[in-house]
């Protein structure tokens, strides 16, 4: 398992659509990217820096790009114990479309946060990923500039 201190700097934009992720109750989020070969990872690091702000709680980042099916079950028993020493959990996964292992991560959390990549994604794509991990398990979608 892979985790992350990382303070990566943000865009007034991009610090905006992540602080109002931070409202509601959600102890985990899973942060994944509507298309597949996108990644989330650089919103999933930020979101680790402004719950920490925005919290004060103990904000940890799980990344569970490429795990298979024993490496989620473990993640997700690492993620659950965070949780119950009072942190707060970021699970970055692949797209649910390449990628199921990312769907037991998202049952297991409390919330989920799309990640549009503007002039990549296609509408099918978030429409399949929502569909696929269920709209009520979304609190709403970040948009971020495709790096071509």
């Amino acid at each position: 398992m892979k985790t992350a201190d990382a303070q990566p700097k943000l865009s007034q934009q991009l610090y905006q659509q992540l602080v109002g992720v931070m409202r509601g109750t959600w102890q985990s989020l899973v942060v994944m990217p509507a298309s597949p070969g996108s990644s989330a990872t650089a919103i999933a690091e930020a979101l680790v820096e402004v719950a920490r702000l925005a919290r004060g709680a103990p904000a940890k980042l799980f990344v569970a790009d490429g795990r298979e099916k024993a490496g989620v079950s473990s993640l997700i028993v690492d993620m659950t114990q965070h949780l119950s020493s009072g942190g707060l959990a970021i699970v970055c996964v692949e797209s649910v479309i390449s990628q199921q292992s990312g769907v037991p991560i998202a049952m297991a959390s409390d919330a989920a946060l799309l990640v549009v990549h503007l002039g990549t994604t296609k509408v099918e794509d978030a429409e399949n990923t929502i569909g696929i991990v269920g709209k009520q398990k979304f609190l709403g979608t970040i948009t971020i500039e495709s790096k071509r």
